[in-house]
């Protein structure tokens, strides 16, 4: 999940074309490539990629285009989020109407997984957190971009919590997993939601109009 996150139609400034010869292979795999090819950060939860199979990517074009490409007829789509050194992309499922058929390179690849029976929930997650965070000075969101992962227990309580990456300030990593260490979700999980759950945190200058609300 991301809070927020930019549309992937987004280009980031500074992209320009790029040589891509991706084949066409298990997604996680495909994105592995990606990342390695372009040095852009792609955020997903394992479970949402398992079993899904990518589109070979044979071509020139920006890195947006060619991650576009690679998952048309998947099921998932990637929002664009920050810019230069801080720029990513994070995959979520396609709203419903807008999952496109297969591409020919894709005939005979496996059934999509459906996603998460509760986006409800995800919402929920989300603000718990925000309302967590804001209510830490060491942790109150505006000045930093953070990306974290973590699973939700039976209880509804956050465990297992990691950063995917630091914040810039060791002291503020801690305090970020100390709060999610402290958060409990209004009620558990709904039976099937894919875990672990990634959450990204964008700095206000990508954010604009989202605050805190003592920060208004």
């Amino acid at each position: 999940m991301t809070l927020p996150a930019v549309d992937a139609r987004a280009q980031p400034q500074e992209a320009v074309p790029l040589r891509f010869d991706i084949a066409r292979q298990p997604l996680h795999a495909a994105l592995e490539q990606y990342g390695l090819r372009t040095g852009l950060p792609v955020f997903f939860d394992a479970a949402l990629v398992a079993e899904r199979e990518s589109n070979a990517v044979h071509a020139e074009a920006t890195p947006s285009e060619a991650l576009r490409a690679m998952l048309r007829g998947t099921g998932l789509v990637a929002d664009y989020a920050g810019s230069g050194a801080t720029a990513a992309f994070v995959l979520k499922p396609a709203p419903t109407d807008a999952v496109a058929a297969p591409a020919s390179n894709t005939e005979g690849s496996g059934p999509v997984p459906a996603a998460s029976p509760d986006r409800n929930y995800d919402g929920l997650v989300q603000t718990r957190i925000w309302e967590a965070f804001c209510g830490n000075p060491r942790t109150a969101p505006g000045g930093y971009r953070a990306a974290m992962r973590f699973v939700i227990d039976g209880t509804g309580r956050i465990a297992n919590a990691f950063l995917l990456h630091t914040s810039g300030d060791r002291a503020r990593d801690g305090a970020i997993l100390e709060t999610l260490g402290q958060i409990r979700i209004d009620r558990p999980p709904p039976p099937g939601m894919a875990q672990p759950l990634t959450m990204l945190i964008l700095p206000r200058s990508q954010t604009p109009g989202l605050e805190c609300p003592a920060q208004r």
